[in-house]
C-alpha cells in the first residue's frame, strides 16, 4: 500500500495540474485563447474566489457554442445562455437568488426572436414581449403586482 501511494499522488498532481494550465484562457474581442495562443475548443469554467464556480460554457475555435452557465456565489444557478458559433441563439432564462425565475428571453442569430417574459422577484409575470428577427411584434402586455393587466400594444 504505501507504494501505490507515491503514484496515486503523482497522478493526482498531474491531473490538477493539467486542468489549472488548460484553464489559462484569455478573452480577447470575443474570442477565447488558450496559453500559447491558439483559439481554445472545450469547457471553459471560471470560479470565484471562494472556489464555488461562477461560469461555465462550451467554446469552439474560440467562440462560445452551446449552453453557459452563471452562478452566484452561493452555487445557486443565476443564469442560463444558448450561443451558436459565437453568437446568441436560443433561449436565455435567468433566475434571482432565491432560485425565482425572472426573465426568459430567444435569440436568432444574435436577434431578439420570439417570446420574452418578465417575472418580478416574487414570480408575478409582469411583462410579455414577442420579436422576429430583432423586431418588436405582436401583442406587448404590461401587468402589476397583482397580476393585473395595466397595459396592452400591438405592434
Amino acid at each position: 500500500m504505501s507504494r501505490k501511494l507515491p503514484i496515486v499522488l503523482g497522478i493526482l498532481f498531474c491531473l490538477i495540474t493539467n486542468h489549472s494550465i488548460s484553464q489559462v484562457i484569455k478573452e480577447v474581442e470575443g474570442l477565447y485563447y488558450n496559453a500559447t495562443g491558439d483559439l481554445y475548443t472545450g469547457t471553459y469554467t471560471e470560479f470565484y474566489e471562494s472556489g464555488n464556480k461562477r461560469i461555465e460554457m462550451n467554446l469552439v475555435e474560440g467562440k462560445r457554442n452551446g449552453k453557459i452557465t452563471l452562478y452566484f456565489e452561493n452555487e445557486k444557478i443565476q443564469e442560463v445562455r444558448s450561443y451558436s458559433d459565437g453568437l446568441m441563439d436560443g433561449t436565455w432564462i435567468t433566475w434571482n437568488d432565491n432560485s425565482v425565475k425572472i426573465a426568459e428571453a430567444t435569440y436568432k442569430r444574435n436577434k431578439k426572436h420570439g417570446k420574452w417574459y418578465i417575472w418580478d422577484d416574487n414570480g408575478v409575470k409582469r411583462y410579455e414581449m414577442e420579436y422576429s428577427e430583432g423586431e418588436k411584434v405582436g401583442t406587448w402586455y404590461i401587468w402589476d403586482e397583482n397580476g393585473n393587466l395595466l397595459k396592452e400594444r400591438k405592434f
